[in-house]
């Protein structure tokens, strides 16, 4: 239709244009040349010269800048700036003749960025042309000048900075009068002509930009204006005075002062007051135009405009004379000024209000005409404006016009000082009505208007030389007086204000008269001559008179004494307790005697004998007992006036004070005598001694301890507990013992403390301080001190009960105390009161738990006492350490522990005793003693490891290198103690090696590590001198005591503080020279390891020789001392053969030793250097070994005597040596005479005696569980089992053995015994007879006859039961799958648990070790017995949480435990760890062995439950699990004729391809990742026609998910089907395969009519659903 031709739409990336801006781009790229600026008004310019010189870049800038949109142009003089900025100085001189004309334009544009980036720019260029803008500096003035006060203060600040850099401020002014004609002629063309609609192009630009437009010019320019005025002198604007002329005579100008807009009347205002100051010569014959226009603008309200109003209000009364004249005051000034007054300045008055004094100093002559109308009418006015609710509300605008208010009254009444009627009228009419206003009415000005009022009359009172003023002061003081009576007193009827508000007040104004204000220097305005000399000379007689002058204190005495009557004679009419305070605050602030003189003397007018007591018996005693006036400051009134009377009187006073009822009263009458200086006086002293002051003491501390104290209470409670001037204390003694028990019994019970503990132990902690002094010391018993000291120690306390800072004051108070006491005390008594403190800690020690924590607590106390001590008595710190040390307990726990370890080390075999018999063992070696020994040997390590304070902290920082003093440098004997500790250490370590499975070992395990930790920091800062002195009394004690010193040496050398050991050995050994030495062979034993035969001086006899070559065996080439040893034993052996071979009786402890040692060094020789032995040697060996076994046995009875157990232990590992070398030579397969000899002859006698021990001492020792001493024998004798042969046992024929059945009860039983190391006995013996088992077990269903209690399982189910009830109960409460329940040593729940679990293993390990048609019943055992999946929830609860809550970073670790089954020895350590690892491993074993069962359970879970299981198999045990599938599956594929396997183990893959003849039938099998938690994926490929290949498949299927079958065992089943189907065998007409899925058998039942075959177990299945018995094809009897 005609219409504009469509354009395409703009698309992203395209290179057309869009903005003026891309234009100018691309018009300067391709046109060089500068085309001018259609912008620009005159082209007149001259730029077609310059064209060439202008860079090209700076042209298109240019052009940009030109546009009429704002966002082009700032963006132009953006890319301006950054192209001035980098370009060289040539370039931007180019720019600058036409920069002038931009310039003008640009910086009065209407968009404020555009302004600001003229700015900048023109900054930069300035900074860039320096010098070279001088030419275009009267062109660029004007508006720069002007536009540092533009209204938008970016563009301002960016004006001004650029002027700042352009002219330093010594060419400011300078450059200011070169331009000052342009910068004039600017400010002239914008002001007076110029309009709004010229100054814009209304086309461009709206009405309302351009009224904006034009007011900001109009700001900048009489801002300038104001800028020219002030900086240029006073000669130079003379010389421009024909424009400045040209501008202030303008009507346009006077018109801005009505401007509608606020800034700009500012603006103009400031610029006449600038006038009015620097030029008012300008302003000559415009008087009358000046005051009528400043005038008339009093009234101004706006607070940007009024400051300029006011001055220039003040600059014109005092510049132009007789200004009155111009305008009618009456009607124009006057009206004006008091309509400002009454509304309080309008909000203005902190402006306004400083300017009145001076203007009322210029006001004309005739205002005075009728001064008393007009000065009424004045102040009347101003008090008018300070009621108003805005000024009450603003504190700055009450000051104001407080102060101008009294000011004023001061210098008018300094004016009319001679006029006394017109200074009386307005001091009572407006003074004192203000005042009565402040007093009276709410508001918050009255202070200002006090300090004010307090401040005009102290300068009166300075200046009372002066008739008029004494009077004025006079007359004040009375009308004051009758105002306040009048106030008082007829308040209620007249007032809406309270008592106690005006009494406050009252007071606060009395206070502020009291206060002295500094006269000021001058005044604030120059008065006339006559009235400066008047003002000056009242000044400086005034500043000689303050000082001497009392008449002003006088008179206001006065007036208080009259206030305070007034104040009594009120209190009594009213019965008013409100006004008591204020009276009493009068009384302290003023004179004090005077009161009560005055009081004295008024009674004395009505009664002539009154006293200056009775002021107390008639007022302030009725006052006590009334109760509408019995408070506190009565109580203080009566105290004061204690000071005037005398001693009788005061004691009557105390006496009466003693009879007041309520304890409230008498607690404000004990704290003020308890109070400076009333304490100090002997009949107060006497009164606080009293019993009912020391009852109410005492009920304080009763009520602080409740915590129902009130506060006024609590204080007063403390001061009654401080020293008076003789060091004793102000309250009586019994009070104090009184209040230290009531203190005391709380503490000690703070539990039912718990709410008030804090406070109590804070209070404790103050009383400490005031108790124990230098003068006091125990006068009050150290019941307080440990009680304190007793709480310090207590470690289990929460910070909620006591908190830090109170349990810091409780340390400080009782260390403080202890420093004081030890200092001042006698030697005796201070042990004494350290031997208390010493008991608290062993108490505490005892009767509490052994943690670390609390451990290091004690510890820190103990050193804190030592730090006291030191600081007070520093030579005596062993003495008062020892007390605290050396406990009685200890020695007892120490013979047990070292009889106990010289067992353990006697049997093991690691030291001998071969020349003294060992003592017995004591039974009541409690576990919990031997722990607390070691814990207590930690405990004194840590406080004599410490370090002491330094005595200059100062100077350590300074210099780092002086030595840091420990507790053991201050110690006496330090190298026996540190002995000690090593001694003990010694123990620790052969308690852990031998003592593994008792109780507490993992807490003794921790104190020794930390023991051992801290032991080798303390000797690694040792000195040398103390390693000599301690090496040699080590030495020493190794040779003579042996045993634990010899362990010790070898621990201290070898780890502590290395060194080589042989050469200690040499050392150690070098002096003995006793034959017989046991210091010798307990050092070679030690240290046997680390040395050889050349280190071997001494001389032994043929058991000590044995001892030597047995912890010798190690060495190279001793064929030679076999031999020679050998001649003597068997020398030793022909004196006695049957004692040598243990079959006599009576055999002495030094016999019986030779024997031990022997069969010792004939076990090492066998596991050590079997190939050295000569046959005569073998022979001797094990020949010996079946005599010594057969008769260890018969004496069997003696296992209770320390040398039999020796023997049992030196014979097992005997026959283990020996096994265990002819299984190494079988593996080796060896042929050797010596092996068959042991199978056939001599390992079954010996295997029978050694069973039948075992099986004996199971017996005896399930009895004997909780000694403790047997522990060794358990843990050596125990590994018999690993060498026991099933075989043996199960041999039906061997009478002399139990029955395997017995051996299976026996282990039973042990499981659930509360000794680890049984519950191993018995778990290694059901591990032995597993094969035993399993044989068992298969006859029974081969042969269909099974044993008559069922299978194996079925005696395993009474302990299986009894324990999985245990610990199902004890998992209830656990949270599956996100709970994980941590079992802890030595405790039935873990006795059970690990019985637990030990029987699941062994049940797991039997389903492994059996065949696969057995794996099927025992699977199908578990499951009608429904106990697996039990198990299976709770080896969940058991599991660590880091392995239920799976960590990517930690999973690698934890897999191991999954894959690994753990070593489970008895020789190991049985705690929470070791129950974890099995729980893992038998999750792991559950799922290889019964993957059916387990899938079944993982189904029934929920499905958060599942998801965790899932988790955890799929990264435990699903990677092991698969890989272990295809392996076997590798590891069988070349046992099958027609089938091939390949595996394919990146993708779970197994392959299987069945060939017949050319035909193929090819299986996949696909692993899923949470294998075997997910079903297999059975594809089949490829299929021979004809064959039923779906059948298998699902026979496969459920071989595998359903059977607990591998993946092997499935494609054998697959394959055997496959062979049979081909080879002609008929397949079962039941579940139509050819093997049975279950038992693998082929059909083998026939029916005799139709003749088809039938799984025996298919048939069977078959009947008894049926309840039939025909054939199930033709329905015949079967």
């Amino acid at each position: 239709m005609g219409g504009k031709h469509k354009v395409a739409n703009r698309t992203k990336n395209n290179a057309r244009p869009s903005s003026s801006g891309r234009s100018a781009e691309l018009l300067g790229a391709s046109i060089p040349q500068f085309v001018g600026f259609s912008g620009i008004k005159d082209a007149g310019f001259g730029l077609a010269g310059i064209r060439c010189l202008i860079d090209p870049n700076i042209q298109l800038v240019l052009k940009k800048i030109t546009k009429k949109d704002c966002t082009t142009k700032l963006k132009g003089l953006q890319e301006f700036a950054d192209l001035i900025k980098n370009a060289e100085p040539d370039a931007v001189k180019a720019v600058l003749p036409v920069w002038p004309r931009f310039y003008h334009v640009l910086s009065t544009d209407i968009d404020n960025r555009v302004r600001e980036a003229t700015h900048n720019v023109h900054h930069q260029i300035v900074l860039k042309a320096k010098r070279n803008i001088a030419p275009y500096l009267k062109q660029l003035m004007a508006p720069w000048f002007t536009s540092q006060y533009d209204t938008y203060p970016p563009a301002a600040s960016a004006a001004s900075q650029a002027f700042v850099d352009a002219f330093p401020p010594n060419k400011f002014q300078e450059a200011v009068v070169y331009c000052q004609e342009d910068i004039l002629a600017y400010i002239n063309e914008n002001l007076l002509v110029q309009t709004a609609q010229t100054l814009s192009n209304p086309k461009h630009v709206s009405v309302e930009d351009s009224d904006a437009k034009y007011e900001r010019v109009l700001i900048s320019c009489l801002q300038g204006y104001c800028l020219y005025l002030e900086k240029v002198s006073t000669d130079q604007i003379q010389n421009a005075a024909t424009q400045n002329n040209e501008i202030v005579s303008n009507a346009k100008f006077w018109k801005l002062s009505k401007h509608k807009v606020a800034p700009v009347r500012a603006a103009w205002f400031k610029a006449l007051t600038v006038l009015c100051q620097k030029a008012s010569f300008l302003l000559e014959g415009k008087g009358a135009q000046v005051v009528s226009t400043v005038f008339s603008n009093l009234e101004e309200n706006d607070p940007t405009v009024l400051p300029y109003v006011w001055e220039a209000a003040l600059l014109t009364m005092a510049n132009i004379k007789e200004w009155w004249t111009y305008i009618n005051i009456e009607k124009l000034f006057f009206p004006k000024l008091w309509k400002v007054f009454k509304q309080g300045g309008q909000g203005n008055a902190s402006v306004i209000y400083p300017s009145l004094l001076p203007l009322i100093s210029h006001l004309p002559a005739t205002v005075d005409e009728n001064a008393q109308q007009f000065y009424n009418t004045f102040f009347e006015n101003l008090r008018s404006g300070l009621k108003q609710k805005a000024v009450i509300a603003s504190r700055s605008e009450s000051v104001a016009i407080a102060t101008a208010f009294t000011e004023c009254l001061q210098y008018v009444i300094l004016k009319k000082q001679s006029d006394l009627p017109l200074c009386k009228t307005l001091i009572k009419n407006h003074l004192l009505s203000t005042i009565e206003w402040c007093l009276t009415e709410d508001q918050t000005s009255y202070k200002s208007v006090f300090n004010q009022v307090a401040a005009l009359v102290q300068y009166w009172s300075r200046n009372t030389q002066t008739d008029a003023f004494c009077s004025y002061l006079s007359f004040f003081f009375e009308t004051l007086s009758d105002l306040l009576t009048d106030i008082l007193f007829n308040l209620t009827e007249t007032r809406k204000c309270d008592v106690e508000t005006v009494c406050s007040k009252e007071i606060e104004f009395l206070q502020s008269l009291k206060r002295v204000s500094k006269p000021k220097k001058q005044f604030k305005v120059k008065f006339d001559q006559d009235e400066t000399d008047i003002g000056e000379n009242v000044k400086s007689s005034g500043s000689l008179a303050l000082e001497t002058n009392t008449e002003y204190f006088q008179q206001l005495n006065v007036l208080v004494y009259r206030v305070c009557e007034d104040y009594v004679k009120y209190i009594e009419e009213a019965q008013s307790k409100v006004l008591l305070e204020h009276l009493c605050s009068l009384v302290v602030d003023f004179d004090t005697k005077k009161f009560f003189t005055n009081l004295h003397e008024k009674m004395r007018k009505k009664n002539g004998d009154a006293r200056l007591i009775d002021v107390f018996t008639e007022i302030l005693y009725k006052w006590l007992n009334t109760s509408a006036l019995c408070c506190k400051q009565v109580v203080d009134l009566i105290f004061l006036l204690f000071a005037y009377v005398g001693d009788e009187e005061k004691e009557f006073i105390l006496e009466k004070l003693s009879e007041i009822p309520t304890e409230e009263c008498l607690s404000w009458c004990i704290s003020e005598a308890l109070s400076h200086p009333h304490n100090k006086h002997p009949l107060v002293k006497t009164w606080l001694a009293k019993d009912r002051v020391s009852n109410f003491i005492v009920s304080i501390a009763e009520k602080e301890i409740k915590d129902e104290c009130p506060p006024e209470l609590s204080v007063l409670f403390r001061l009654a507990l401080t020293e008076n001037g003789d060091g004793e204390l102000l309250v009586q003694g019994e009070a104090i013992f009184r209040i230290i028990d009531e203190l005391t019994a709380a503490l000690e019970r703070y539990a039912e403390y718990s709410l008030t503990v804090d406070t109590c132990s804070s209070l404790a902690a103050y009383i400490s301080a005031i108790i124990y002094t230098e003068n006091l010391l125990l006068t009050y018993s150290p019941k307080l001190l440990l009680c304190l000291f007793k709480l310090s120690c207590n470690s289990n306390i929460e910070n909620e009960v006591i908190s830090a800072e109170t349990m810091y004051e409780i340390n400080t108070a009782w260390q403080d105390a202890v420093t004081l006491l030890t200092k001042n005390l006698k030697m005796e008594e201070s042990k004494e009161l350290t031997s208390k403190l010493a008991e608290i800690i062993e108490q505490e020690f005892l009767n509490n738990d052994v943690e670390e924590t609390h451990v290091d607590h004690l510890t820190n106390v103990v050193l804190s006492f030592v730090k006291a001590v030191h600081r007070s008595l520093p030579l005596a710190v062993n003495e008062f350490l020892c007390l605290f040390l050396d406990r009685s307990f200890i020695p007892a726990w120490k013979t047990k522990i070292d009889s106990l370890c010289k067992v353990a080390e006697y049997v093991k075999g690691d030291l001998s005793s071969p020349f003294e018999e060992l003592c017995k063992v004591c039974q009541s070696a409690e576990t919990m003693d031997i722990l607390r020994y070691f814990v207590w040997t930690y405990l004194k390590l840590g406080v004599v490891a410490a370090e002491l304070e330094s005595d200059d902290e100062e100077e350590m920082e300074e210099d780092a290198d002086v030595k840091v003093v420990h507790v053991l440098d201050v110690i006496d004997n330090r190298e026996t103690f540190v002995l000690e500790v090593l001694h003990d250490l010694s123990y620790g370590q052969s308690y852990l090696e031998n003592f593994k499975n008792a109780k507490h070992y993992e807490s003794i395990l921790n104190y020794y590590v930390l023991t051992e930790m801290k032991l080798k920091t303390m000797l690694e800062h040792a000195d040398s001198t103390f390693k000599l002195n301690m090496k040699e009394e080590l030495k020493n004690k190794s040779q003579n005591e042996c045993w634990f010193w010899c362990k010790s040496a070898y621990i201290l050398y070898s780890d502590l503080i290395p060194e080589p050991l042989p050469n200690i050995y040499k050392e150690f050994v070098t002096a003995i020279t006793d034959t017989n030495s046991l210091g010798a062979i307990h050092l070679t034993q030690v240290f046997g390891k680390h040395i050889d035969f050349d280190y071997i001086h001494n001389k032994y006899e043929a058991v000590g020789n044995v001892i030597i070559l047995r912890s010798l065996i190690h060495c190279d080439e001793i064929e030679v001392q076999i031999a020679e040893v050998f001649a003597q034993i068997e020398k030793i052996r022909s004196e006695n053969v049957p004692q040598f071979l243990y079959n006599s009786s009576g055999i002495s402890w030094v016999k019986a030793q030779e024997i031990i040692e022997i069969v010792r060094l004939c076990s090492e020789l066998m596991r050590n250097k079997f190939n050295c032995l000569s046959r005569r040697h073998w022979d001797f060996g094990v020949l010996s070994l079946v005599s010594w076994a057969s008769n260890c046995l018969r004496a069997r009875a003696s296992f209770e005597k320390y040398e039999f157990q020796a023997l049992l232990v030196a014979v097992v590992n005997h026959f283990i040596n020996t096994d265990n070398q002819i299984k190494l030579m079988k593996a080796q397969e060896l042929k050797h005479s010596c092996i068959d000899e042991w199978q056939d002859v001599l390992v079954e006698s010996i295997h029978t005696d050694l069973a039948q021990l075992w099986f004996y001492l199971a017996e005896q020792m399930e009895g004997k569980h909780t000694d403790i001493a047997y522990l060794p024998l358990l843990q050596e004798f125990g590994m018999v089992a690993n060498n026991i042969n099933c075989d043996f046992i199960f041999k039906f024929n061997d009478t002399s053995l139990p029955k395997w059945t017995k051996f299976l009860k026996r282990s039973c039983s042990l499981l659930v015994c509360a000794q680890p190391s049984l519950q191993l006995w018995g778990y290694k013996m059901l591990n032995v007879l597993v094969p035993g088992f399993i044989k068992v077990d298969t006859e029974a269903v081969n042969t269909n006859t099974p044993h008559k209690k069922g299978l194996i399982f079925e005696q395993f189910k009474e302990k299986l039961v009894e324990t999985h009830g245990i610990v199902n109960s004890m998992l209830m409460g656990f949270k599956l799958g996100e709970d994980a329940c941590r079992v802890e040593p030595s405790t039935d729940s873990f006795t059970y648990t690990f019985a637990y679990l030990l029987l699941w293993d062994v049940l797991l390990t039997l389903c492994e070790q059996a065949s696969t048609e057995l794996r099927y019943q025992y699977s199908d055992w578990l499951k009608n017995e429904d106990l697996l999946m039990t198990f299976l929830n709770n080896l969940f609860r058991l599991m660590p949480t880091e392995v239920l809550h799976f960590s990517e970073g930690k999973s690698k670790s934890l897999v191991e435990l999954f894959l690994e089954k753990p070593a489970i020895d008895v020789r190991d350590t049985c705690n929470s760890q070791a129950i974890e690892r099995l729980v893992c491993w038998l999750y792991a074993s559950a799922l290889a062995q019964l993957p059916a069962l387990v899938r079944q359970w993982w189904t029934s879970l929920e499905t958060k439950i599942a998801q965790v299981v899932e988790k955890v198999t799929s990264v435990y045990v699903s990677p092991n699990l698969c890989a272990q599938e295809l392996n076997d599956v590798m590891a069988h594929q070349t046992k099958f004729k027609n089938m091939t396997v390949k595996v394919i183990p990146s993708v779970r893959e197994v392959i299987a391809i069945y060939t017949v003849d050319e035909a193929q039938m090819e299986l996949v099998i696909t692993l899923p990742a949470n294998y075997p938690l997910g079903g297999l994926d059975v594809q089949c490929n490829r299929q021979i026609g004809g064959t039923t290949h779906k059948q298998w498949l699902l026979q496969l299927k459920k071989c595998v998910l359903h059977q607990n079958g591998r993946i092997w065992d499935g494609l054998s089943l697959w394959n055997n089907n496959l062979d049979k189907k081909f080879d002609g065998v008929e397949e079962c007409y039941i579940c139509f395969s050819v093997l049975h899925p279950g038992t693998y058998q082929l059909p083998k039942l026939s029916c005799q009519t139709c003749k088809k075959k039938f799984h025996s177990a298919c048939l069977y299945k078959w009947f008894s659903t049926s309840n039939k018995s025909s054939c199930p094809i033709c329905r015949n009897l079967f």
